[in-house]
């Protein structure tokens, strides 16, 4: 029984280490999105519920290319702020890599 309860706190706890790895992760891509990126205008392609936020999917040219960008996120705004499809938003990506790049909230 003992055993049981070490090994269950074990792998809880590399799972809980595993999910602050990623947090950790993902605020560094954000912050370095911000600190190295680019803004442009973008179009609202789509948008729908997931869960507690919307997906949607946007398009964008940077401002190096002559091709479109099309992306498809996760957006954890509240539903007045999304933008409807046809709708122009801001749009944040990395000059050396486009695909990188997220929505800017609408405001």
């Amino acid at each position: 029984m003992v055993l049981a309860i070490v090994l269950v706190s074990l792998v809880l706890a590399l799972m809980l280490g595993a999910f602050v790895d990623v947090a950790r992760h993902a605020r560094s891509e954000r912050e370095r999105l911000e600190a190295e990126g680019e803004t442009v205008q973008g179009e609202m392609m789509e948008v729908w519920p997931q869960g507690n936020a919307f997906g949607v999917r946007y398009r964008f040219v940077p401002k190096e290319g002559f091709w479109p960008v099309v992306r498809t996120d996760m957006a954890p705004y509240l539903q007045v702020l999304v933008p409807g499809p046809g709708e122009k938003v801001k749009v944040r990506y990395d000059p050396r890599d486009p695909q990188r790049s997220r929505m800017l909230p609408k405001g």
